[in-house]
Formats: C-alpha cells, sequence, structure tokens
C-alpha cells in the first residue's frame, strides 16, 4: 500500500469524513476507503477526457462547419456564451454549498 499526504480546507476535510463514515462505517480503514474510491474515479474521469481530446484532435477540425447555418453574428454569440457560462458558474456555486 502506498501513502499519499494531502492538504485538504478545513471545510472539506469535515464533509470528507462525514460523508466517509456515513458510507464505509465509523471503522478503521474508512477514510482510507472513501478516499481510494474517489482518487479512483477522478483518475478514470480524466482518463475519458483524455482520451476524448485524443479522439476529437484539433477542435476547431470538429466543429468545422458546424456554425455555418448560424445567422446570428460572432459579437452577440460571445455576449450569450457569457451569459450562458455566468449562469453555469452561479448554479454550480450554488450547489457546492
Amino acid at each position: 500500500m502506498a501513502s499519499l499526504k494531502v492538504q485538504l480546507s478545513e471545510e472539506t476535510e469535515k464533509k470528507f469524513r462525514e460523508a466517509a463514515m456515513r458510507h464505509f462505517g465509523y471503522g478503521k480503514g474508512a477514510l482510507s476507503l472513501a478516499a481510494e474510491r474517489a482518487l479512483s474515479e477522478w483518475v478514470a474521469r480524466e482518463r475519458r477526457v483524455e482520451r476524448l481530446l485524443k479522439d476529437i484532435g484539433d477542435p476547431l477540425d470538429a466543429i468545422e462547419g458546424v456554425l455555418a447555418q448560424v445567422k446570428t453574428g460572432a459579437v452577440q454569440l460571445q455576449h450569450e456564451a457569457t451569459q450562458i457560462r455566468s449562469r453555469k458558474a452561479l448554479a454550480h456555486a450554488a450547489h457546492r454549498r
């Protein structure tokens, strides 16, 4: 077994401990089991993203021609994209609380 030392905010550490113990019980090893699962899932997700990006290749090639039928101007699309990102960021922040 390998060992990994990490630094977490107090809030994250507290929430992690509570969730780990609720899920795996209050016995010895609950934190290690939860950390192992969390890190394994994160690594798997990152690998999926890397494979997807590799499969896509150049993003410009992937979307070439997709916007050809759009009649909205580039500036308006940028404003709309900014509004969408802002709404998603606010929703994400509210969800994390």
